[in-house]
């Protein structure tokens, strides 16, 4: 999730350059949206069963940009995620669905914010533990320094796990 993040702000900042050429050209505002799909496979920390997951999933990300004239650049993004995991440990296989909402500002490369919040939930076949994980994450930058860096993930462990 944290390497979505930092693909995800990344490529807002490549965008960022772009702001003084629609100033430039007297637009009021610019709109555009993006929808991009792709298969993602990593490993993730499982809190409930004490060990790291084997992540495959196929990602849909879609974003609505708005570039104001005044150079205030907004981007909003679902992302939803079709999970399957197993336990590199247990063996346990869960499947699930994740959705997070994402949001981008800035004027310009030294002053931004984004923020991230979602869900994943993962559910195991039997009576083995379900997942749910919260994640929230908001970064500040102001004048080119790191103002706010907060990233918290809480696992919420359901079932009996035996």
């Amino acid at each position: 999730m944290r390497r979505l993040m930092f693909i995800l702000i990344a490529v807002a900042l490549a965008v960022v350059p772009a702001t003084a050429f629609f100033a430039k050209a007297g637009a009021q505002t610019r709109n555009d949206s993006s929808k991009v799909v792709v298969n993602e496979h990593f490993e993730f920390p499982n809190e409930c069963t004490a060990e790291l997951m084997d992540i495959i999933d196929t990602t849909t990300v879609t974003c609505h940009d708005q570039l104001r004239a005044d150079g205030k650049f907004t981007e909003k993004c679902e992302i939803r995620q079709d999970v399957t995991a197993v336990g590199e440990t247990s063996g346990i296989v869960w499947q699930g669905t994740a959705t997070f909402k994402d949001q981008f500002v800035t004027v310009d490369p030294c002053n931004f914010t984004f923020s991230n919040h979602g869900n994943i939930h993962l559910i195991s076949r039997g009576s083995a533990v379900n997942t749910v994980i919260a994640i929230d994450e908001f970064v500040r930058m102001q004048d080119c320094a790191l103002t706010d860096d907060q990233h918290i993930v809480d696992f919420d462990c359901r079932g009996n796990g035996e």
